[in-house]
């Protein structure tokens, strides 16, 4: 693998990651719901999330995804579906801003991450396209897991800054009387990736 070909895969990923998106929305919220160690666990299910998508990739599990339109259209319906459930989930919250945090918060916002990336159909196609470039059958085993671990880096680095920003004592301090109106937001953003997501896979 040349330098050139990781510097690329590594520069699209970053523009990717800061393109608002399901991932964003949900880090972005559960960090200012929940506080900074809630949004911190989702970012590491978003990331533990795209380090499967790589592995996936590395085993060529994505060109048997693509020659297997049916479950790729299944995988749509199914996050389709689980981005709507976050969506009404936002709609219906009293925007009340919690001052103390459970046990399992860490764990469900951890779940919460990893499914929204996981579910998300143009996260399949987006790394079946892009590292392809890469992860041709003659790379080795080491350059594959250095690859790995630079993109999981890098999307656990980009969600857990989201996640410290969201959380810091000034933006709550801002948000605190708008929590209403920024979670009909994000309700409004997930009920519409739901729907492009949903409309795309009954074409």
């Amino acid at each position: 693998m040349s330098l050139h070909a990781l510097l690329f895969v590594l520069s699209i990923h970053a523009l990717a990651l800061i393109s608002p998106g399901p991932d964003f929305a949900v880090v972005t919220r559960l960090s200012i719901v929940s506080g900074r160690r809630t949004g911190l666990w989702a970012a590491a299910g978003v990331a533990a999330a795209i380090g499967v998508y790589v592995l996936i990739c590395a085993l060529g599990l994505s060109l048997v995804l693509a020659a297997l339109p049916g479950v790729s259209k299944l995988l749509s319906v199914v996050g389709a579906l689980y981005l709507g459930w976050l969506g009404i989930q936002c709609l219906r919250s009293n925007g009340q801003l919690p001052e103390a945090q459970t046990r399992q918060a860490g764990s469900r916002a951890f779940v919460t991450g990893f499914l929204t990336n996981l579910l998300n159909p143009k996260a399949m196609l987006y790394f079946g396209s892009i590292l392809s470039q890469v992860l041709t059958p003659d790379l080795g085993h080491g350059e594959t897991a250095l690859l790995w671990g630079l993109l999981v880096s890098e999307s656990l680095l980009w969600f857990g800054l989201v996640a410290c920003l969201f959380s810091s004592r000034q933006v709550l301090n801002w948000l605190r009387q708008r929590m209403v109106w920024f979670e009909r937001f994000i309700g409004v953003v997930l009920l519409g990736l739901a729907a492009k997501v949903a409309g795309s896979a009954l074409r």
